[in-house]
């Protein structure tokens, strides 16, 4: 591959093999620069966490700087002790990525799916062939992404190539949240102390004009690393089935889909289809209503901020 092709990849996907190949071939041209990348970095992360998302542009100049920046953002992010600040750098850096998709050609799709362990092939103009079971593990939960709004061909799900976008954007999200976080002792000390400055997220959630239950979508948006299977048979079950009026098999795979991104947290849980799909039935059949919010909060405390409505300066 041509150094300037690589770096072009590398600059739109700066977590892909190939980012980390022009960043080890870079490393000597590095040394005593650590300050300015940590510059970068920071205002990287500001962005992300005030936006929640992070623009990309097509420059002709610095892409090299902003491929080496993503490696001390990640030292960063890390250096902070906060999931909900890694989760939104992840998401962040998935939607940047997912912005470059969009205006890239279809090779940088394929090309990136390959790189992923994602099976995509063309099916026609503006029309892919994506696994059935590959799109059951990565599909979103919201209801634009029901496996019902899709035609099915032998095992494969068609997709407009929109949709292959959004899929690889989640995709994308579990790759950057791989090796996060990083270890402190593994962090040099001067990420570690300008890491102290930074005006860290916290995860909201409260009800809003959807009603009282409008709290449990915003959950379903935010991975937890415990209490998973409460959550499963006393929140998102009941809630899905009984609240939201989905179908058993529709619950099952929003379900499916979030303990997977939960996974990407810690990965050891007892969770599997038989007791998604169990939760889901006796949901239905007993008509089971989801917690409340103050309940809820006794469960979930620990893991996601109910009332906090600004970003808060953790000092360590």
């Amino acid at each position: 591959m041509a150094a300037d092709d690589a770096l072009a990849f590398a600059y739109k996907y700066p977590f892909s093999e190939e980012a980390k190949a022009v960043v080890r071939s870079k490393e000597a041209e590095t040394v005593g620069l650590t300050e300015k990348y940590l510059v970068l970095a920071e205002r990287r992360l500001g962005e992300a966490f005030a936006k929640g998302r992070l623009e990309y542009k097509d420059i002709a100049y610095g892409k090299l700087d902003h491929v080496i920046s993503y490696v001390y953002e990640r030292m960063l992010v890390s250096a902070l002790g906060n999931r909900a600040a890694i989760l939104k750098f992840a998401s962040a850096e998935a939607s940047r990525s997912r912005a470059a998709l969009d205006i890239s050609g279809s090779s940088d799709m394929l090309r990136l799916s390959a790189e992923l362990g994602i099976a995509i092939s063309p099916a026609g103009l503006d029309e892919y062939k994506v696994g059935f079971l590959t799109v059951l593990r990565y599909m979103s939960s919201t209801p634009r992404f029901s496996l019902s709004n899709f035609k099915l061909h032998g095992g494969d799900v068609m997709m407009r190539r929109r949709d292959v976008a959004d899929l690889l954007e989640s995709v994308i999200f579990r790759q950057i949240l791989k090796g996060l976080p990083i270890k402190h002792g593994d962090l040099p000390q001067q990420v570690i102390a300008r890491s102290k400055t930074i005006v860290q997220p916290v995860v909201t959630i409260r009800p809003a004009a959807g009603g009282n239950r409008a709290w449990i979508d915003k959950l379903l948006e935010t991975p937890i690393p415990d209490v998973r299977h409460r959550v499963v048979n006393l929140v998102l079950a009941p809630y899905l089935i009984n609240v939201r009026g989905m179908t058993e098999d529709d619950a099952f795979k929003a379900i499916s889909s979030y303990i997977e991104r939960c996974k990407a947290l810690d990965p050891n849980t007892r969770i599997n289809d038989s007791y998604i799909k169990y939760q889901c039935s006796y949901a239905k059949r007993k008509g089971l209503r989801p917690l409340s919010l103050a309940r809820a909060k006794e469960l979930l405390g620990d893991y996601v901020d109910f009332d906090t409505q600004k970003e808060k300066v953790v000092v360590k």
